[in-house]
């Protein structure tokens, strides 16, 4: 580690478990970095008898027309959009988008993330408890992810992401089908970094909702 960053924060995170803050020389002389268990109330869920209604939320668009992609090829580059939630116990069922072109050679790996409403109305808090990895068979095309195995109920708005997790070239390289005027994209350079909002382009995720 260069001298240079002898005096900054590190800070470890994982998906279930309490984010920890230290310095460098900590991790040198410790080994081993024990996280706790994240503790999350979540609101009662009443299951009715009733007919679901199913609508699409978030920049629905398989065109190919205009494209759009992420902004840096940095691990943990990230970008999504906000869910406008109207009912209470809203099912998130299916994430969908259309990756136009790809110059990888290979097939993406990405991260789905959904956030709560932080401050400024940009994505705050990751409200997941497990890592919901997308693999998909194919390098270019329509992409749907099953999202139901989650139960993902939420009751007001939150942000829908797919963050770039593995390492397979230029991230720059990847361009996905979106709205000339959509819904804002949402993005971030790294895991860490401040989110940015852009408008009027709409990166075309798209969301299936239940209630």
């Amino acid at each position: 580690m260069p001298d240079s960053l002898a005096h900054a924060q590190m800070k470890i995170s994982m998906i279930g478990y309490r984010s920890i803050t230290l310095m460098p020389a900590e991790l040198i002389n410790n080994k081993r970095i024990l996280i706790a268990p994240a503790s999350v109330k979540l609101d009662e869920v009443v299951i009715n008898p009733k007919k679901v209604k199913i609508k699409v939320l978030g920049n629905d668009t398989r065109t190919k027309a205009v494209s759009g992609g992420f902004t840096s090829n940095m691990l943990g580059a990230e970008m999504g959009i906000r869910l406008n939630i109207k009912h209470p116990d809203t099912y998130l069922r299916k994430l969908m988008f259309q990756i136009n072109s790809n110059t990888l050679g290979k097939s993406p790996i990405f991260r789905v993330n959904v956030y709560s409403m932080g401050k400024d109305g940009l994505p705050g808090e990751n409200i997941l408890k497990q890592n919901i990895i997308i693999e998909p068979k194919e390098s270019t095309g329509f992409i749907e992810v099953d999202l139901k195995p989650y139960s993902l109920f939420v009751s007001e708005d939150v942000f829908i992401s797919i963050e770039w997790i593995k390492d397979l070239g230029n991230a720059t390289g990847l361009y996905f089908s979106t709205k000339l005027v959509g819904s804002s994209t949402y993005f971030r350079y790294t895991s860490q970094a401040e989110w940015k909002k852009t408008t009027p382009l709409g990166v075309g995720l798209h969301v299936e909702v239940g209630y």
